[in-house]
């Protein structure tokens, strides 16, 4: 029996599972995004709803790592975490969840949208969503740094590494030997190589990855797509404020690599993804130079800078006391900012060679300067 999910057979699963009746489907908008899990939203148009579906393939080791699982966990642990109002109202409604075939489904109103698309569609410039995320992320940190219940439950998954989400370490600390390069794409073994030659970059990666700093519940892999912003972010925000209310105009989705980990690392997952959308608005070809590009980028680096520095500002303002307990805070952001540009450079070689080969050289520049330069780009 095939227990995947499919565009066949996802229909049947929602009606059978009784999320949905039929007539519910009849007028419904469906994108898909099959990279690594198996992902699908359903917008329903009338209802103004819209539910996101993750499954892991059967044909994966789900013994090995069930992150869908994981994730089900942590959703289920902020559901009932009345002392954690804050950090709970980020999370979306779970509506099902399945372990046997790995699906995990939730809901959410038609108005979020997630930050990257936001961004794309919507004018780059308003400083004030940086500043909500610095002050929204800064509150989740906040709220758990000082919770017993939030760290009891994260430490017990510990026999199941949630506790130390570092991907790739193995290729940026240890020497490439033929059985680790192995596993990863051809392609990426060039930049290995160049990486590994760079004694300044490798340095500064090691100490990022071998000395974690465990302080609070951490995302780990805050990318803008993994942020849901209302559309009417504006409105909510004036409502949050005047009525001191948990309501939220942002969500957060994809926790399956939290962990009670380092929220430098989770600021700084933010910033790259600020920086790669500034990346994304030049013009890159191998017939171009570097500085060519970034004269060419249609979005000036002063608006890309000016958010980043809205976003950090407004995270210091809303969780000062980060600064006495860590002095190298704000640095270590900037750096992990660096390491989080190199993770995604990886994971394009995993999933889109073509154009990590493309960005590689733009990729390492302002990794570079952002690792061992960071005090050029702390502007507090």
């Amino acid at each position: 029996m095939n227990n995947n999910l499919n565009c066949r057979n996802l229909f049947n699963y929602l009606i059978d599972t009784f999320i949905c009746k039929p007539k519910d489907l009849d007028n419904v908008k469906v994108d898909s995004n099959l990279s690594q899990n198996c992902n699908w939203t359903i917008e329903f148009l009338e209802s103004k709803s819209k539910i996101f579906i993750k499954q892991i393939p059967h044909f994966k080791d789900l013994s090995v790592d069930n992150k869908i699982y994981k994730e089900w966990c942590i959703y289920d642990f902020l559901e009932s975490a009345n002392f954690l109002p804050h950090t709970s109202s980020l999370s979306p409604k779970i509506i099902h969840f399945d372990k046997k075939k790995s699906i995990l489904i939730y809901k959410l109103t038609n108005d979020y949208i997630d930050l990257k698309n936001y961004y794309k569609h919507y004018k780059f410039s308003p400083q004030l969503i940086a500043e909500i995320l610095g002050n929204t992320l800064a509150k989740l940190h906040f709220e758990t740094i000082k919770s017993k219940e939030c760290f009891t439950f994260m430490n017990k998954f510990a026999k199941e590494r949630l506790h130390n989400h570092i991907p790739y370490s193995d290729y940026l600390i240890n020497y490439l030997t033929p059985e680790s390069l192995k596993k990863v794409p051809v392609q990426s073994w060039r930049f290995l190589g160049i990486f590994h030659k760079s004694e300044a970059i490798k340095n500064v990666v090691t100490e990022l990855l071998i000395a974690p700093r465990h302080y609070c519940l951490t995302h780990n892999n805050l990318e803008f797509k993994n942020i849901l912003i209302s559309k009417e972010w504006k409105e909510n925000k004036l409502i949050t404020e005047t009525k001191n209310s948990t309501q939220n105009c942002l969500k957060i989705i994809n926790w399956e690599a939290c962990s009670w980990g380092d929220p430098a690392n989770d600021l700084g997952r933010i910033v790259t993804d600020y920086f790669i959308f500034w990346i994304d608005s030049m013009l890159i070809d191998f017939t171009i130079n570097i500085e060519q590009s970034i004269r060419l980028a249609t979005i000036p680096f002063e608006v890309i800078g000016s958010s980043i520095t809205a976003l950090m500002q407004a995270y210091v303002k809303t969780f000062p006391k980060i600064l006495e307990d860590d002095s190298d805070f704000l640095r270590r952001v900037i750096q992990f900012a660096g390491l989080g540009l190199i993770y995604q450079l990886l994971e394009e070689f995993k999933f889109n060679p073509d154009v990590a080969l493309e960005h590689q050289n733009l990729y390492f520049y302002m990794a570079l300067q952002l690792l061992c330069k960071p005090q050029k780009f702390v502007s507090i």
